[in-house]
Parts: structure tokens; sequence; C-alpha cells
């Protein structure tokens, strides 16, 4: 996902999805409540919880982010609680201040929720509830102030249900979902996400790069399985070996040869809904209702028309 400079950061795009999704950015970020952004990988979920603190009155404070899956479990509660000086062996006599009390008063971005060790969910349910941490090797409470918003580009849902991410926790983070469809749902989007990335490369090297037609008619039929950080990267492959500002598409077979891609891919394709959205919908059927109040909801949530999303429950379901 890419982003517009200015003071209103806009997210990048003119589909029907990505304006929908502007406006749930806009209406979540005027409210204090938990979110959680679900999305394939590389579709920008970081970037979506960003303007939602963008546009927070939290907008000055900090936003920390964590990457759940990254975290030592030997160092979680030193790195996210923080410690006093001299707490265990090794700890420096200055003390360290934790993620959690970094973010107070701003946002906390809690990515790849799905990753997160058991321990930790522990750890992330206790503070959620209590809002309150002690750090380690200390024994004064320190009271949080901060907006929770947590990514994954796992179904959660799911994964409670194969037992792997705690049922508790989940109703703690899924308070308003958000969803950030595939560029695959989106192609109208490729040329200006596209151009958007050319541009930069042309202020910053002083050079004017362009896009074929025939490259662009290849980006818009490709599938994008990693999404719009795909493109980026195939954008900057072109920069890179382009001779005279122009990126075509004989230059970038062979990155397309790299990702298994060099015949067009089925018109079909990219215009499937993948598992995960289908996940995402039955998932939000299950909030809302199938009654005909609740399927309008749903239809709302996830940027397509009733009739849409009539065919795709008659595909799924039969």
């Amino acid at each position: 996902m890419a982003f517009e400079s200015g003071e209103s950061m806009q997210l990048l795009g003119k589909s029907p999805a990505i304006c929908r999704l502007r406006e749930q950015i806009h209406k979540v970020a005027a409210m204090d409540v938990v979110v959680l952004v679900q999305g394939e990988s590389g579709t920008g979920k970081e970037l979506v919880a960003r303007a939602i603190h963008d546009q927070s009155r939290r907008s000055r404070k900090a936003f920390v982010a964590i990457n759940c899956g990254a975290i030592p479990e030997s160092l979680t509660e030193s790195i996210l609680f923080g410690y006093e000086g001299g707490a265990f062996s090794g700890a420096s006599s200055a003390g360290q201040v934790g993620l959690l009390e970094k973010a107070s008063g701003g946002t906390l971005f809690l990515d790849e929720a799905g990753e997160m060790p058991p321990s930790l969910q522990a750890k992330m349910l206790r503070t959620l509830q209590n809002h309150k941490i002690r750090r380690v090797g200390g024994s004064q409470v320190c009271q949080l102030d901060m907006r929770i918003i947590a990514a994954s580009n796992r179904n959660l849902r799911e994964e409670v249900r194969l037992g792997r991410f705690r049922e508790d926790l989940f109703y703690r983070l899924d308070v308003i979902p958000l969803f950030v469809p595939p560029l695959r749902e989106r192609p109208e989007d490729i040329r200006l996400l596209a151009d958007f990335f050319l541009n930069a490369h042309s202020a910053a090297q002083g050079i004017r790069y362009e896009i074929s037609s025939g490259l662009l008619r290849k980006f818009e039929s490709y599938a994008w399985p990693g999404n719009v950080r795909e493109l980026k990267n195939f954008v900057e492959y072109g920069v890179c070996f382009s001779e005279n500002g122009r990126l075509t598409r004989k230059l970038l077979e062979p990155r397309f040869a790299l990702s298994g891609v060099l015949d067009k891919v089925p018109n079909g394709v990219r215009r499937r809904k993948s598992a995960f959205d289908v996940a995402c919908m039955e998932s939000l059927l299950q909030r809302y209702g199938s009654d005909m109040e609740g399927k309008k909801a749903v239809a709302h949530w996830m940027g397509i028309s009733l009739a849409t999303l009539y065919r795709y429950l008659k595909r799924e379901r039969g």
C-alpha cells in the first residue's frame, strides 16, 4: 500500500474497495476503539494502522510497532515491560523503558498478532484487561493509556478454532475488523501505485521513468501473490536495469520468470475471492448475522455490493 504526501494521508487507489477502506479508517480513527486489520502479506496493514493513528487524537504521540513473532521468548518481558536497573544479570544499571510504556498516550501496533507464542498471548491479554504493567524487577505499577491496533495475515478466528490462538484474546482484539483487499482484487489501482513508485525514484534520482503499455497490461493481468510490496519490488527491479528510463515487458521478463509467471494469468484468477477473503466474509456473517440487514452490513464492510455478496455465498455454500 502506498500513501500520498500531505497533512491528510490517503490510501492510494480509486477502486471501490480502497475508497471504502479510506472511509472506514476515517470513522474508526475518531473513536478510541481496538482495531484488527486483516489481509494478505504485502497489502499494507501497517500503513492502514498508521493512517488510523495519524487521523486520531493521538497523532502527536508515539506510534509503537511490535512484530509479535520476532521477539525472543526469553526477552519478552524485558522488551515489552521494561526493567529496573540491575533487575537481572546483564541488565543496564539505568534500566530500560519497555515498548508498552513507550506507547502510552499513543498507539500500540501489534503486527503479526497471529504469530504470538502462547506465553506472549497470556501477557498481552492481561495487559489489555488491566491497562497496567510493572517493570521487571520493579514494584511500581504503571498505568497505560494507549490505543491498540492489531494486524494479521492469518484468519485469527480459524486460529482460535485450531487451538493456536486464545479465544479471550481474540475477542479483545476483534472489536472493529478492517480488511485490506489484495492487489489482484483491484487491478484499477495498479497503474496509480506503479506511477507512485516510479515518481519517487524519478524525484530521488533526477531521471524520468515511464512504464510501457505492454508492461502495464502485464502488470494488470498478473496475480500479485506478494501484493503491493511485490509490485514495488518489480518497479525497483525495472528502475535498476533500465538504460533509458523506460520500463518494458521485455526488461522485466527475468523478474517475472523468477516469480514463476511467464504466461498471462487466466482472467478469472485475479477476480476470484481467495480463501482468506471467504474466511473474512464468514467471520463477518457470524458477527452481523445472516438476515438481510446483516448481509448489508457485511457487504458494506467488505466494500462490495449486496449482489456480489450473494454470488460469493452461492458459489461457496452451494
